[in-house]
């Protein structure tokens, strides 16, 4: 229920009170939006959804709410919504801009300031971006996801097969096929505690070398955890991972492989591309979370 102004001897309806009550426990009517959206003094009490596929804004100005007003925001959409001071002030110890099912609530302390308090849908201070995961399938694939607002993010490769032997598979950032990726590696094997430092300055795209072998093989199949820090950062972006698995037909029947590095580009990271060195992935799904 919008914010309402009474008067002395007014009777409410049952109505009236059952709506009362939902905005006292920060419900609200619901006011459904698709597009970028500028609030107005009504929304005081109610609760804005936005349901876009592209990005869009909710702007606040100032003069049209009072101190104690609270306006729900909550992004519904694909699109990232982004919460924007038009002539007000908007402050937060979060983010203003709303992945799906992010929202939060808009607190006025004056009629030209307000503070946003974020909540994010499920808890917990991980988000899976690429819902219910993404199946490696091909020579490549391309998993596309929005970043906006987390300050780091995790990737986890499981299960990964391919029709043939193949000596691993990359990544890519973006779709880069520059020369900005550097790393530093070591192989460990089952033969013993053998370190096998392997460094690659100026490549064109993180090579995650690790046997996969076939499908028909069940004992052939790798697993992989990366860590992309600061991936909305105007500068370069590090990366640390991990990868485990085993091949029985190989001299080497399991192996460990970690590495750390550096993406040298400043955009925001948007996709990942995962590329066979040869061969085709015919098994694999990876999940892309995002992390508070």
């Amino acid at each position: 229920m919008a914010k309402q102004i009474f008067s002395t001897g007014q009777v409410l309806t049952a109505a009236q009170m059952t709506s009362l009550q939902q905005t006292a426990m920060l419900g609200g009517a619901a006011n459904a939006k698709t597009a970028s959206y500028v609030l107005v003094a009504a929304d005081a009490g109610d609760a804005i959804t936005m349901s876009s596929a592209s990005a869009t804004t909710i702007t606040v100005n100032t003069g049209l709410f009072a101190a104690g007003d609270i306006v729900t925001i909550i992004n519904l959409g694909v699109g990232v919504s982004t919460i924007t001071a038009g002539t007000a002030t908007v402050s937060t110890s979060g983010s203003l801009a709303l992945a799906q099912n992010q929202g939060g609530v808009l607190r006025f302390t004056s009629a030209s300031a307000a503070i946003f308090f974020q909540f994010t849908a499920g808890g917990g201070g991980m988000t899976l971006l690429n819902s219910g995961g993404t199946s490696l399938s091909g020579s490549a694939t391309t998993v596309s996801f929005t970043s906006t607002g987390y300050v780091n993010l995790q990737i986890q490769v499981l299960g990964v097969k391919t029709a043939a032997d193949a000596n691993g598979y990359t990544v890519r950032i973006n779709g880069d096929t520059a020369a900005n990726y550097s790393t530093m590696r070591s192989n460990i094997y089952d033969t013993g505690p053998t370190f096998d430092p392997n460094n690659s300055i100026g490549a064109t795209s993180i090579s995650i070398r690790s046997p996969l072998g076939t499908s028909s093989d069940y004992y052939k199949l790798g697993q992989m955890v990366m860590d992309i820090y600061s991936p909305n950062d105007s500068s370069q972006h590090f990366f640390n991972w991990s990868c485990v698995g085993s091949n029985t037909t190989l001299t080497n029947p399991w192996y460990m492989f970690n590495a750390l590095g550096i993406y040298d580009a400043s955009a925001a990271i948007s996709s990942l591309t995962f590329t066979t060195v040869s061969s085709t992935f015919t098994a694999g799904t990876v999940y892309v979370y995002g992390v508070k």
